[in-house]
């Protein structure tokens, strides 16, 4: 039987290399929009930032397992998910850059510009045959609602940064960061989650 003492490092492990995705992420945008560093320095910071997903989803799958929920079609969900984050990460970054150096015109724009959106049809894809697969009705609802919370989270996000960007008081923001903070809102949905267990474990 897994330790108290596991489980408790386990979920911090998440949370930790959550962490440092996210900020490492919004560090590297700052960066870039204060021009203090330019490619190939912006690319190098978030290859190296990307790394920690990998860590992040062995550190879930260490709880899940301590847990006893790591099912067969979490572990397989959690595989296509880390496929997808770094396929869209490479992907976006590619097409950026290839942009910003070669100034393509034409089709090439245009599938420069379409080659970063197809991995989120891969996600979608890939949350839907989790929800098929998995055969435990409470980690079904559990990846239910941290989508529904990333779900809100992202609607309150973008209508806010909307109305502010609106009144002049914010900088443009490209609707393709909604991936991202939708990203985070699935994070904050499934620590919320974590943490309502153990607390229902404590007592």
């Amino acid at each position: 039987m897994t330790s108290p003492l596991f489980m408790r490092l386990a979920g911090r492990s998440s949370l930790l290399w959550g962490a440092v995705f996210g900020l490492g992420l919004a560090l590297t945008g700052w960066l870039v929009r204060s021009e203090r560093i330019a490619w190939p320095w912006d690319a190098v910071l978030i290859a190296v930032f990307s790394l920690s997903l990998v860590m992040l989803r062995r550190a879930a799958l260490n709880r899940a397992e301590g847990c006893g929920t790591a099912t067969a079609a979490l572990k397989a969900y959690n595989r296509r998910a880390l496929i997808w984050a770094l396929s869209y990460i490479g992907l976006l970054g590619a097409a950026l850059t290839a942009r910003a150096t070669w100034h393509p015109s034409g089709p090439v724009l245009w599938l420069l510009a379409l080659l970063p959106s197809l991995t989120i049809a891969f996600l979608v894809w890939a949350m839907a045959r989790y929800l098929t697969e998995e055969d435990d009705e409470y980690q079904r609802m559990r990846q239910i609602n941290a989508a529904l919370f990333a779900t809100g989270f992202l609607l309150v996000t973008a209508s806010l940064w909307g109305f502010l960007e609106t009144f002049g008081v914010a900088p443009h923001a490209e609707g393709w960061w909604s991936v991202g903070v939708w990203a985070v809102g699935l994070g904050l949905g499934n620590a919320a989650q974590s943490l309502r267990d153990r607390q229902g474990e404590a007592r």
